[in-house]
């Protein structure tokens, strides 16, 4: 699996983790700001998802010899959201901003030929 791949997947997970223990969860003293974003402890966030992403698990040990700090661990997965803005713009897809587009690409002009005339005319002028 790629780390894109991993993300995805931790992305889907926690957030449907989230959704089903809310009730729960809100009433916790677990809650934090990192980067301007309110949500669970990575702490909490990691221990929901070494059981729910086994293969997070595997990676976990490569992964904390890289960085062991939770909260990086946290970002680096794309998990540093707020859950209930997340799970608010899924339910309503209106507020989400558009999909980046890519635009095609420029067709390649020379002007090579252009050139090469310019220099077979000079060439014959001579």
């Amino acid at each position: 699996m790629n780390p894109e791949q991993l993300r995805q997947s931790a992305r889907s997970k926690w957030l449907a983790y989230y959704q089903e223990n809310r009730h729960w969860i809100v009433r916790l003293a677990i809650w934090s700001t990192y980067r301007g974003q309110r949500r669970p402890s990575s702490s909490f966030i990691l221990g929901v998802l070494t059981a729910l992403e086994p293969r997070l698990l595997d990676a976990l040990p490569v992964i904390v010899e890289l960085s062991n700090d939770p909260d990086r661990i946290i970002s680096a997965l794309g998990l540093n959201f707020n859950p209930d803005e997340e799970l608010a713009n899924r339910d309503n897809p209106a507020q989400l901003p558009p999909e980046p587009r890519l635009l095609p690409p420029k067709p390649f002009v020379s002007n090579r030929a252009e050139e090469h005339r310019e220099e077979t005319a000079q060439s014959h002028q001579t």
